[in-house]
């Protein structure tokens, strides 16, 4: 008799199950910032940066990096002279939002996330990243 086949690891992920691939959570820097920052997967080539639970004060110019520094480091470290990953503009200071990560981004590497005062040259708030696997 024939050997009844593995389900295909793939099935699941081709019907777009969504998985969490790193998570962390926001500590305050020059400005308060709380919530969780999540890489999301459902299986594709795309993956998002989403903030749950999010909230940090509003402000001029903001951006969301991701960067090699860590959520501690000198500012200076994120920005001009650090290197990251510009996400795009900050959605709102309050709430659930997604950004979408470049597929060639490695995140292993660009592994915190900050919101960046790009005017100012400051950190709101930021995030390191740790793979949940």
């Amino acid at each position: 008799a024939e050997e009844p086949m593995p389900p295909d690891v793939d099935e699941a992920q081709e019907a777009g199950v969504i998985v969490t691939q790193f998570e962390g959570s926001f500590v305050p820097r020059s400005h308060p910032g709380e919530g969780v920052a999540k890489v999301l997967n459902d299986g594709t080539e795309q993956r998002f940066l989403r903030f749950e639970d999010f909230a940090t004060d509003n402000g001029p110019d903001l951006n969301v990096y991701l960067t090699t520094a860590d959520a501690d480091a000198e500012a200076g470290e994120f920005g001009a002279s650090g290197r990251f990953v510009d996400l795009g503009d900050l959605k709102g200071n309050v709430g659930e939002q997604n950004y979408e990560v470049p597929a060639d981004v490695d995140l292993n590497e660009f592994d915190t996330v900050v919101i960046w005062c790009v005017r100012f040259g400051v950190a709101f708030a930021a995030a390191d990243l740790a793979p949940t696997g």
